[in-house]
């Protein structure tokens, strides 16, 4: 009795040790893979520190990135960013373009580097036709564009810059997509206003505006049947 009640005190503390070394083999185990992940991020990413960032990302969008990592500007973490969306928009993958962008703007950046990740993102929301977030940002650089005017304008030889999509790519939702024509001259007039559409601009935009209207209009009339006839 006293050799079966000896032989039941030892029984726990053997799966104690059992269960002890499990635990440091799945702790190894762990240590190994944490290894050889660090090990395989691109070294890009571990030029501009986003290691932690790179782990988070799922698998699939790895293999993405992976394939525009050769286009990647690894000067400083914003223009890293900016060389994968840009690479992304090319290629027309907007929705991981998209996704770029909110990681960039969500990043430690000033609102200079805001706008132009702005600019980028109306893009990508416009070929994901997701109008109403495009518009949204479009407001948003709208809100930024006074206080990084100077530098835009410098960077543009002293010119206001033609290719400003929260303006131009704003016009082109309210007139192709929801046909505001109104709204859309409204805009215009403010833009004008503000100093970012030049008076020669204005009267050109307008005018396209019209005829665009027109058409339009005379499309409608070309190809109206009576009720009951065949179309």
């Amino acid at each position: 009795m006293k050799h079966f009640a000896r032989n039941l005190f030892f029984i726990p503390s053997v799966f104690t040790k059992i269960s002890f070394g499990d635990t440091l083999l799945s702790r190894l185990r762990i240590a190994v893979l944490m290894f050889f992940k660090k090990k395989n991020v691109p070294a890009e990413v571990k030029a501009v520190k986003l290691e932690k960032w790179y782990d988070k990302l799922e698998e699939p969008n790895k293999v993405i990135l992976e394939r525009y990592l050769a286009n990647a500007n690894t000067s400083s973490e914003f223009l890293f960013y900016k060389s994968i969306i840009d690479a992304a928009l090319i290629d027309e993958n907007y929705g991981f373009a998209t996704l770029m962008c909110q990681y960039a703007s969500d990043s430690k950046i000033d609102d200079y580097q805001r706008f132009k990740i702005n600019e980028c993102m109306i893009d990508s929301l416009i070929g994901e036709s997701k109008y109403d977030d495009a518009k949204a940002i479009c407001e948003s650089n709208l809100s930024l564009y006074p206080s990084i005017a100077t530098i835009l304008i410098e960077e543009n030889n002293g010119k206001i810059p033609n290719n400003l999509n929260f303006r131009n790519r704003y016009i082109d939702i309210l007139v192709g997509v929801e046909s505001e024509y109104d709204l859309a001259n409204e805009m215009l007039d403010k833009y004008n206003e503000m100093g970012i559409l030049t008076d020669d601009d204005l009267e050109y935009r307008k005018q396209s505006l019209k005829i665009r209207r027109l058409q339009k209009s005379f499309d409608s009339v070309y190809t109206y049947r009576p009720v009951g006839e065949d179309r």
